[in-house]
């Protein structure tokens, strides 16, 4: 849904959910550089996806969502959550504008085909992710690394968790449905390859 196509009220109540969660996101990450738009006219759902590159305190990328939470599945529940993706600064080489995108299709699939927000929640390997990076699944689950002002982030009345979306390689994916979160956890201890370096072997 463009933002022109929203209601005075629906784009008052966007503002303020914006002034929430991006200011929660710039008091940790510093001034996003770019802000891409994920909508779907025909469901009501408009949600932006910033890009935060790295810092001088930080050599993190990060990309993040606002209006995630307020998108509605099929069945009519919202998602009630929103996403960050962590990557290396060199994104795995691939472009800020390759990963929105691959986060885009992500966010797409996960309303239209996962029944709730229970994680952690693994998808097997799939073709969406870019095409040079080694990761091919993905995870979602409880925010970890950073602040834990950031794990749930009140708007008013609502509390929104803020959840870790993870490029997964396909043999931790096959780790985590076979042996589950505390292997998976144990195994990334253990590597010699950060969990946010795309291209870990």
């Amino acid at each position: 849904m463009a933002w022109e196509q929203l209601s005075k009220q629906e784009q008052f109540l966007m503002d303020i959910r914006r002034t929430f969660l991006l200011g929660s996101y710039i008091n940790e990450w510093g001034m996003p550089e770019l802000r891409t738009v994920l909508s779907k006219p025909n469901r009501g759902i408009y949600i932006e996806i910033y890009y935060f590159p790295p810092t001088a305190h930080a050599d993190i990328a990060r990309f993040a969502t606002v209006g995630l939470s307020q998108a509605c599945r099929p069945s009519g529940e919202k998602v009630a959550s929103e996403w960050m993706l962590a990557l290396q600064s060199n994104l795995g080489g691939e472009s800020v504008e390759r990963v929105n995108s691959y986060m885009a299709d992500l966010i797409s699939h996960h309303i239209e085909n996962v029944p709730d927000s229970t994680v952690p929640r693994v998808m097997t390997p799939s073709e969406l992710a870019p095409s040079r990076w080694t990761v091919t699944a993905f995870l979602l689950d409880e925010l970890r690394g950073e602040s834990e002002s950031l794990e749930q982030i009140y708007v008013g009345h609502e509390t929104i968790p803020l959840l870790w979306a993870i490029p997964i390689t396909s043999y931790e994916a096959n780790l985590l449905l076979s042996a589950g979160l505390d292997e998976f956890d144990a195994f990334i201890e253990s590597s010699e390859h950060s969990i946010i370096d795309p291209c870990r072997p």
